[in-house]
């Protein structure tokens, strides 16, 4: 008896005592039960927060009951209009869910541990277990490993399926990843092959979902987490349809962007969550010199950690044009560090054409909007050695895995840049928080940020005309307009 009270109270003794060598241990993850209407649904512990996943048939009250004393919830994104109400006991919170939304939910004012909730329109085209050319896994957990497909082919995860693996496809045409299933970089990958050494330079070993050379694709409905690098590469790819694509790599290492659009051209991406601790959507080229264009970002929802950027254009931008360029009707719920709207030219291309328009940011920590041709560390000329490129970075500037020089290296390096031009910022709204400062800046007079106009830039309910009440910093940025 005395035995089984000692290990009952065993933690909790563990915690006295190393509380009082001055060490306390962190607190054990907390536990969420979440229901969805009388019916419990299952939740999923990440790193530094939990999800889950429900079909919305019609409007449901959500109940979610956590260990914590719950004082105050925020529901995020705020343009969802949901307001939460607290149980008597402060136990439980409860609001109603009315149509398909990507939700996050806060419990007093503290984002380091949330519940991410994804209210989903019923799947309608369900494939049955013998559809011809349908590689389908079904509910349960499947070591799969690397998964490749064909012309033609499909991918279908089902509703409770949980995948341990990686998608590839190269020089196909016409296949489709679709299901309401997890698609998890939890698993040991296989060995490197030959023709991955140039993806390697830029990617890494593990994108959990990679497309070259793809003519015609769509990827619909899974959810994607865990993965310890870009999370989704997409390189020489045209006619791709992305939609309710979840990505969660929440409390990962820096580099695991969401959506790498890469060297691609004629991309929707649109009704997606992504939490990355890098890029969440980025386009770049890094292939060739043929022109990058059409891409479109709409209707989404992003969380940006310590790294990287929400919307991003660049650094990789090697030659050619990337133009036509829309991101539009998205809501920013944090940038924890980096711009919530970004086009880094750290290359010889010229971006040319791109469109930010009703873009809403919750939380930004460091900069808002940020437009600029630079020297950077991840340019075709950078310096040979990674810790030369250390050595020159600008620790504490305005940017990130930028090179500080002398004016006379500056100037050397002045004949590997490209250009920016014709950017509008349209109806751009940071609807709390702090306002972070903006910066538009060319790299010199000849390799400018050119033709920026900012219209309807409101922060909090005041609309702001002028650089000074835009906390807006600008060189070499001739045609910039704040109307």
């Amino acid at each position: 008896m005395f035995a089984a009270a000692f290990f009952a109270h065993a933690p909790a003794l563990l915690s006295a005592l190393l509380a009082a060598e001055g060490t306390p241990p962190a607190p054990p993850p907390p536990v969420f039960e979440i229901s969805v209407g009388e019916d419990r649904i299952p939740v999923h512990d990440l790193n530094v927060a939990a999800f889950a996943q429900f079909n919305l048939v019609k409007p449901v009250q959500v109940s979610i009951r956590s260990e914590y004393d719950v004082r105050w919830v925020d529901v995020r994104p705020r343009s969802a209009g949901i307001e939460a109400a607290i149980s008597p006991d402060h136990s439980t919170v409860t609001f109603t869910v009315k149509k398909p939304v990507a939700l996050t939910v806060e419990f007093n004012g503290d984002w380091k541990r949330v519940v991410h909730l994804f209210a989903r329109a019923p799947e309608k085209d369900a494939p049955t277990a013998d559809a011809p050319g349908v590689k389908r896994f079904g509910p349960g957990v499947h070591e799969a490993g690397e998964i490749i497909l064909g012309d033609g082919e499909s991918l279908y995860l089902a509703d409770g399926a949980w995948v341990k693996g990686q998608i590839r496809a190269s020089k196909a045409k016409n296949i489709r990843i679709f299901g309401r299933g997890v698609l998890d970089g939890n698993f040991t990958p296989p060995a490197r092959k030959a023709d991955d050494k140039n993806v390697q330079s830029y990617s890494g070993q593990r994108n959990l979902l990679r497309l070259e050379d793809i003519e015609g694709a769509r990827i619909e409905g899974i959810t994607i987490v865990n993965s310890k690098t870009w999370t989704f590469l997409l390189r020489r790819s045209k006619g791709i349809r992305i939609s309710n694509l979840n990505i969660l790599n929440d409390g990962s290492p820096c580099a695991t962007d969401g959506i790498d659009v890469v060297s691609s051209s004629d991309v929707v991406i649109e009704d997606v969550f992504i939490r990355t601790n890098d890029d969440n959507v980025v386009v770049k080229n890094v292939d060739s010199a043929e022109r990058v264009s059409d891409i479109t970002v709409r209707r989404a929802v992003f969380w940006n950690e310590k790294c990287g950027n929400a919307l991003e254009i660049g650094f990789e931008l090697r030659t050619g044009t990337i133009e036509n360029i829309r991101f539009e009707d998205i809501d920013i719920i944090r940038v924890e560090r980096g711009a919530a709207i970004s086009i880094h030219n750290g290359d010889s291309a010229t971006v040319n054409n791109v469109v930010f328009q009703d873009i809403r940011v919750e939380d930004a920590r460091h900069k808002l909007i940020d437009f600029a041709v630079v020297w950077g560390a991840y340019g075709k000329d950078r310096p040979g050695s990674r810790e030369e490129r250390e050595r020159m970075y600008d620790r504490g500037g305005a940017w990130d895995a930028v090179l500080r020089a002398p004016p006379e290296v500056r100037k050397e390096h002045a004949i590997h840049r490209g250009h920016v031009q014709n950017v509008t910022v349209r109806n751009l709204h940071v609807v709390e928080g702090i306002h972070p400062f903006s910066v538009v800046a060319g790299y010199d007079a000849e390799h400018a940020v050119s033709g920026v106009t900012i219209e309807n830039l409101r922060v909090g309910g005041k609309r702001l005309r002028t650089a000074k009440e835009a906390k807006l910093s600008s060189a070499f940025a001739p045609g910039l307009r704040l109307r």
